[in-house]
Protein backbone atom coordinates (compact mmCIF):
# COMPACT_ATOMS: atom_id res chain seq x y z
CA UNK A 1 0.00 0.00 0.00
CA UNK A 2 1.04 3.42 -0.80
CA UNK A 3 1.61 5.80 2.15
CA UNK A 4 -1.36 7.29 4.15
CA UNK A 5 0.02 9.38 6.52
CA UNK A 6 -0.73 12.64 5.44
CA UNK A 7 -1.30 15.01 8.17
CA UNK A 8 -4.69 16.20 9.13
CA UNK A 9 -5.92 19.66 9.74
CA UNK A 10 -8.31 18.75 12.94
CA UNK A 11 -7.23 18.09 16.56
CA UNK A 12 -7.39 14.27 16.89
CA UNK A 13 -9.52 12.38 19.52
CA UNK A 14 -8.49 9.80 21.07
CA UNK A 15 -10.51 6.82 22.89
CA UNK A 16 -9.04 5.63 25.95
CA UNK A 17 -12.33 4.32 27.31
CA UNK A 18 -12.20 1.05 24.40
CA UNK A 19 -8.50 0.73 24.72
CA UNK A 20 -8.25 -2.88 25.94
CA UNK A 21 -4.81 -5.32 26.74
CA UNK A 22 -4.41 -6.17 23.19
CA UNK A 23 -5.54 -3.43 21.31
CA UNK A 24 -3.70 -0.66 19.70
CA UNK A 25 -4.73 2.88 20.67
CA UNK A 26 -6.50 4.72 17.33
CA UNK A 27 -7.68 8.92 16.71
CA UNK A 28 -10.62 10.07 14.76
CA UNK A 29 -9.41 13.05 12.27
CA UNK A 30 -11.88 13.92 9.84
CA UNK A 31 -14.76 11.67 10.06
CA UNK A 32 -11.49 9.25 9.68
CA UNK A 33 -10.29 6.27 12.26
CA UNK A 34 -6.54 6.76 12.26
CA UNK A 35 -4.06 3.96 13.73
CA UNK A 36 -1.17 4.34 16.17
CA UNK A 37 0.74 3.67 13.35
CA UNK A 38 -0.14 6.67 11.10
CA UNK A 39 -2.72 4.83 8.67
CA UNK A 40 -5.72 6.34 7.61
CA UNK A 41 -8.86 4.15 7.37
CA UNK A 42 -11.01 4.47 4.31
CA UNK A 43 -14.35 5.33 5.04
CA UNK A 44 -16.13 3.41 2.45
CA UNK A 45 -14.79 0.69 -0.76
CA UNK A 46 -14.64 4.39 -3.11
CA UNK A 47 -12.04 5.73 -0.73
CA UNK A 48 -10.52 2.36 -0.77
CA UNK A 49 -10.37 1.83 -4.47
CA UNK A 50 -9.53 5.42 -5.38
CA UNK A 51 -6.28 4.88 -2.88
CA UNK A 52 -5.26 1.45 -3.54
CA UNK A 53 -6.54 0.52 -7.39
CA UNK A 54 -4.94 -2.67 -7.69
CA UNK A 55 -4.99 -4.13 -4.47
CA UNK A 56 -7.25 -6.93 -5.14
CA UNK A 57 -5.74 -7.50 -8.38
CA UNK A 58 -2.54 -8.33 -6.49
CA UNK A 59 -4.49 -10.07 -4.10
CA UNK A 60 -5.99 -11.94 -6.75
CA UNK A 61 -2.48 -12.73 -8.52
CA UNK A 62 -1.10 -13.87 -5.32
CA UNK A 63 -3.47 -16.70 -4.21
CA UNK A 64 -4.81 -17.97 -7.75
CA UNK A 65 -3.49 -21.41 -8.92
CA UNK A 66 -0.02 -20.92 -10.73
CA UNK A 67 -1.94 -22.73 -13.82
CA UNK A 68 -5.11 -20.19 -13.90
CA UNK A 69 -5.25 -17.72 -17.32
CA UNK A 70 -5.17 -14.18 -17.21
CA UNK A 71 -8.79 -14.16 -18.47
CA UNK A 72 -9.46 -16.13 -14.69
CA UNK A 73 -7.49 -13.38 -12.88
CA UNK A 74 -9.51 -10.57 -14.32
CA UNK A 75 -13.21 -12.17 -13.60
CA UNK A 76 -11.81 -13.00 -10.43
CA UNK A 77 -10.53 -9.34 -9.56
CA UNK A 78 -14.03 -7.79 -10.63
CA UNK A 79 -16.38 -10.40 -8.83
CA UNK A 80 -13.89 -9.71 -5.61
CA UNK A 81 -14.84 -5.73 -6.17
CA UNK A 82 -18.10 -6.03 -6.95
CA UNK A 83 -18.17 -8.07 -3.31
CA UNK A 84 -16.58 -5.55 -1.57
CA UNK A 85 -18.27 -3.05 -2.83
CA UNK A 86 -21.89 -3.38 -1.70
CA UNK A 87 -23.94 -5.63 1.32
CA UNK A 88 -26.36 -8.38 1.33
CA UNK A 89 -29.71 -7.07 1.08
CA UNK A 90 -30.13 -9.02 4.43
CA UNK A 91 -26.87 -7.55 5.83
CA UNK A 92 -27.49 -5.70 9.38
CA UNK A 93 -24.83 -3.01 8.73
CA UNK A 94 -27.45 -1.45 6.22
CA UNK A 95 -29.68 -0.25 9.46
CA UNK A 96 -26.58 1.91 10.40
CA UNK A 97 -26.05 3.51 6.98
CA UNK A 98 -23.49 1.26 5.77
CA UNK A 99 -23.41 0.07 2.18
CA UNK A 100 -19.74 -1.64 1.58
CA UNK A 101 -17.77 -4.08 3.36
CA UNK A 102 -14.76 -1.61 3.74
CA UNK A 103 -17.10 0.74 5.19
CA UNK A 104 -17.92 -2.20 8.17
CA UNK A 105 -14.55 -2.35 9.37
CA UNK A 106 -14.46 -1.95 13.33
CA UNK A 107 -11.51 -0.93 14.98
CA UNK A 108 -13.04 -1.59 18.35
CA UNK A 109 -13.64 -5.46 17.05
CA UNK A 110 -10.27 -5.78 14.97
CA UNK A 111 -8.27 -4.16 18.31
CA UNK A 112 -6.74 -1.15 16.73
CA UNK A 113 -6.93 0.88 12.77
CA UNK A 114 -3.38 0.55 11.64
CA UNK A 115 -2.45 -0.75 8.45
CA UNK A 116 -1.75 -4.28 9.14
CA UNK A 117 -5.10 -4.81 11.07
CA UNK A 118 -6.95 -3.32 8.11
CA UNK A 119 -5.00 -5.26 5.95
CA UNK A 120 -6.09 -8.62 7.70
CA UNK A 121 -9.74 -7.65 7.65
CA UNK A 122 -9.93 -6.91 3.99
CA UNK A 123 -7.93 -10.09 3.47
CA UNK A 124 -10.40 -12.39 5.65
CA UNK A 125 -13.00 -10.72 3.49
CA UNK A 126 -11.35 -11.51 0.27
CA UNK A 127 -10.53 -15.34 1.09
CA UNK A 128 -13.87 -16.02 2.01
CA UNK A 129 -15.72 -14.97 -1.29
CA UNK A 130 -12.59 -16.51 -3.35
CA UNK A 131 -13.03 -19.81 -1.18
CA UNK A 132 -17.02 -19.91 -2.29
CA UNK A 133 -16.24 -18.70 -5.77
CA UNK A 134 -13.69 -21.33 -6.45
CA UNK A 135 -16.04 -23.95 -4.90
CA UNK A 136 -18.90 -23.02 -7.43
CA UNK A 137 -16.04 -22.81 -10.38
CA UNK A 138 -15.33 -26.31 -9.48
CA UNK A 139 -18.71 -27.77 -9.62
CA UNK A 140 -19.00 -26.44 -13.10
CA UNK A 141 -18.19 -29.47 -15.52
CA UNK A 142 -17.32 -26.80 -17.62
CA UNK A 143 -14.62 -25.60 -15.60
CA UNK A 144 -12.61 -28.76 -14.67
CA UNK A 145 -9.45 -29.15 -16.24
CA UNK A 146 -8.54 -32.31 -18.43
CA UNK A 147 -11.94 -32.01 -20.06
CA UNK A 148 -12.44 -33.87 -24.03
CA UNK A 149 -12.88 -31.41 -26.61
CA UNK A 150 -16.15 -32.54 -28.93
CA UNK A 151 -14.17 -31.44 -32.40
CA UNK A 152 -10.97 -32.14 -31.58
CA UNK A 153 -9.11 -34.80 -33.96
CA UNK A 154 -8.33 -38.18 -32.22
CA UNK A 155 -4.53 -39.37 -31.68
CA UNK A 156 -3.56 -42.91 -32.04
CA UNK A 157 -3.84 -43.39 -28.14
CA UNK A 158 -6.91 -41.34 -27.65
CA UNK A 159 -10.64 -43.00 -27.08
CA UNK A 160 -12.77 -41.19 -29.26
CA UNK A 161 -16.17 -39.44 -27.89
CA UNK A 162 -17.90 -42.63 -28.52
CA UNK A 163 -15.66 -45.38 -27.05
CA UNK A 164 -15.54 -42.73 -23.72
CA UNK A 165 -19.92 -42.76 -23.65
CA UNK A 166 -19.20 -46.33 -23.87
CA UNK A 167 -16.77 -47.19 -21.54
CA UNK A 168 -17.87 -44.83 -18.67
CA UNK A 169 -21.67 -45.25 -19.30
CA UNK A 170 -22.61 -45.65 -15.80
CA UNK A 171 -20.45 -42.83 -14.63
CA UNK A 172 -22.54 -40.75 -16.59
CA UNK A 173 -25.15 -41.86 -15.36
CA UNK A 174 -24.26 -41.51 -11.63
CA UNK A 175 -23.20 -37.93 -12.95
CA UNK A 176 -27.04 -37.12 -14.01
CA UNK A 177 -28.28 -38.45 -11.33
CA UNK A 178 -26.44 -35.91 -9.43
CA UNK A 179 -26.77 -32.98 -11.69
CA UNK A 180 -30.90 -34.07 -10.83
CA UNK A 181 -30.11 -34.11 -7.06
CA UNK A 182 -28.39 -30.92 -7.47
CA UNK A 183 -31.17 -28.83 -9.16
CA UNK A 184 -33.15 -30.74 -6.65
CA UNK A 185 -31.53 -30.01 -3.80
CA UNK A 186 -31.49 -26.19 -4.90
CA UNK A 187 -35.54 -25.91 -5.58
CA UNK A 188 -35.65 -27.19 -1.99
CA UNK A 189 -33.47 -24.97 -0.47
CA UNK A 190 -35.49 -22.22 -2.58
CA UNK A 191 -38.93 -23.76 -0.67
CA UNK A 192 -37.25 -23.35 2.53
CA UNK A 193 -36.05 -19.79 2.25
CA UNK A 194 -39.44 -18.40 1.24
CA UNK A 195 -40.82 -20.39 4.13
CA UNK A 196 -38.59 -18.49 6.25
CA UNK A 197 -39.17 -15.51 4.50
CA UNK A 198 -42.75 -15.83 5.10
CA UNK A 199 -42.26 -17.55 8.91
CA UNK A 200 -39.74 -15.82 10.40
CA UNK A 201 -37.75 -13.12 8.29
CA UNK A 202 -34.86 -12.48 11.06
CA UNK A 203 -33.65 -15.57 10.38
CA UNK A 204 -32.71 -15.07 6.46
CA UNK A 205 -29.38 -13.13 7.81
CA UNK A 206 -28.08 -16.19 9.50
CA UNK A 207 -29.05 -18.68 6.74
CA UNK A 208 -26.90 -16.25 4.51
CA UNK A 209 -24.30 -15.79 6.64
CA UNK A 210 -23.46 -19.52 6.98
CA UNK A 211 -24.50 -20.40 3.05
CA UNK A 212 -22.02 -17.77 2.10
CA UNK A 213 -19.05 -18.80 5.10
CA UNK A 214 -19.71 -22.16 5.55
CA UNK A 215 -18.22 -22.14 9.63
CA UNK A 216 -20.49 -21.33 12.43
CA UNK A 217 -17.57 -18.56 13.54
CA UNK A 218 -16.71 -16.73 10.32
CA UNK A 219 -20.36 -16.53 9.99
CA UNK A 220 -20.90 -15.26 13.20
CA UNK A 221 -17.91 -12.72 12.39
CA UNK A 222 -19.94 -12.18 8.73
CA UNK A 223 -22.28 -10.69 10.66
CA UNK A 224 -20.66 -9.18 13.14
CA UNK A 225 -22.06 -10.24 16.37
CA UNK A 226 -20.83 -13.09 18.98
CA UNK A 227 -20.29 -16.41 18.76
CA UNK A 228 -23.04 -17.48 21.25
CA UNK A 229 -25.82 -14.86 20.11
CA UNK A 230 -24.68 -16.73 16.39
CA UNK A 231 -25.70 -20.05 18.08
CA UNK A 232 -28.91 -18.78 19.51
CA UNK A 233 -29.91 -17.41 15.84
CA UNK A 234 -28.82 -20.81 14.60
CA UNK A 235 -30.99 -22.76 16.95
CA UNK A 236 -33.92 -20.82 15.49
CA UNK A 237 -33.21 -21.58 12.12
CA UNK A 238 -32.96 -25.85 13.37
CA UNK A 239 -36.55 -24.69 14.79
CA UNK A 240 -37.57 -23.35 11.20
CA UNK A 241 -36.14 -26.22 9.19
CA UNK A 242 -37.84 -28.85 11.42
CA UNK A 243 -41.26 -27.08 11.40
CA UNK A 244 -40.30 -26.88 8.03
CA UNK A 245 -39.88 -30.93 6.96
CA UNK A 246 -42.77 -31.61 9.47
CA UNK A 247 -45.37 -29.24 8.56
CA UNK A 248 -45.52 -28.28 12.80
CA UNK A 249 -46.18 -24.71 13.21
CA UNK A 250 -43.47 -22.43 13.93
CA UNK A 251 -42.96 -21.67 18.10
CA UNK A 252 -42.29 -18.06 18.68
CA UNK A 253 -39.16 -16.98 19.64
CA UNK A 254 -37.62 -16.89 22.42
CA UNK A 255 -36.16 -13.87 24.15
CA UNK A 256 -32.47 -14.04 24.72
CA UNK A 257 -32.14 -14.82 28.51
CA UNK A 258 -30.60 -12.23 30.54
CA UNK A 259 -28.95 -12.67 34.07
CA UNK A 260 -31.06 -11.39 37.28
CA UNK A 261 -29.16 -9.11 38.76
CA UNK A 262 -27.16 -9.80 41.77
CA UNK A 263 -28.92 -6.73 43.78
CA UNK A 264 -32.53 -7.68 42.64
CA UNK A 265 -32.03 -11.15 44.22
CA UNK A 266 -30.44 -10.18 47.54
CA UNK A 267 -33.83 -7.80 47.71
CA UNK A 268 -35.71 -11.09 47.20
CA UNK A 269 -33.82 -12.83 49.80
CA UNK A 270 -34.14 -9.68 52.31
Amino acid sequence: MQNNTGAAENQPITFPNFYLEKSDLFTMRDSHFVGHDGFVVPNDFEEFHKRFPDYVRKWVSKHAATSASQEDIEDWTQDLLIHLSRLPLMSKYREAGKEDIVATFDPLRHYGANEARFRNYINLCLANKFRTMHSKRMKDALCRPGNLSLGGEKSDDQYSVDDLCHTHSAHLRAAQEACQKHSQDRAFLQEFLNFVRREDAKALPTIQALMTTGTRGEAACWLGIAELEFDRMHTRVRHLARCFVSGEPVPKQRRPYKRRRESSACELVG
